[in-house]
């Protein structure tokens, strides 16, 4: 009897110490990335809180699809080429540049001039962007 008690006693301390798991709670938001309707397949979907300056990715997969997991508020939104490795040279190893794509404008490669935004909410958790030239 007096081990249950200091099982649940340790318990409730470790529960009030740690506090809620779900205090800064984070949703699971998907979408689809098209350019003049038609899917970008390959690229990276990037969501930046402006106050906070967090910032989570999503790759784009078949269909434009992306998912990732973000916190409720307002984002601003880029999309971007993958990356590739240039070969290196005698003088300078090799480097990570962006893909040579035609359906991802450079515009929308950052957020400044993307024009892009999604308000992530517990209602509001798909977000389907159409890029266009």
């Amino acid at each position: 009897m007096r081990a249950t008690g200091l099982i649940a006693f340790v318990g409730l301390i470790f529960l009030t110490a740690c506090g809620p798991a779900d205090k800064f709670p984070r949703f699971k938001i998907s979408g689809k990335v098209t350019y003049q309707s038609q899917p970008v397949e390959e690229g990276t979907i990037t969501f930046e809180d402006p106050t906070t300056g967090q910032v989570n990715s999503g790759t784009l997969a078949s269909g434009g699809a992306f998912s990732t997991e973000l916190p409720p508020g307002a984002f601003k939104v880029s999309v971007s080429p993958p990356l590739v490795e240039t070969k290196g040279t005698g003088d300078s190893p090799p480097d990570m540049v962006p893909k040579k794509v035609n359906n991802i404008p450079k515009k929308y490669w950052v957020q400044e001039t993307s024009g892009m935004a999604a308000e992530v909410s517990k209602e509001k958790r798909v977000f389907d962007f159409d890029l266009r030239p």
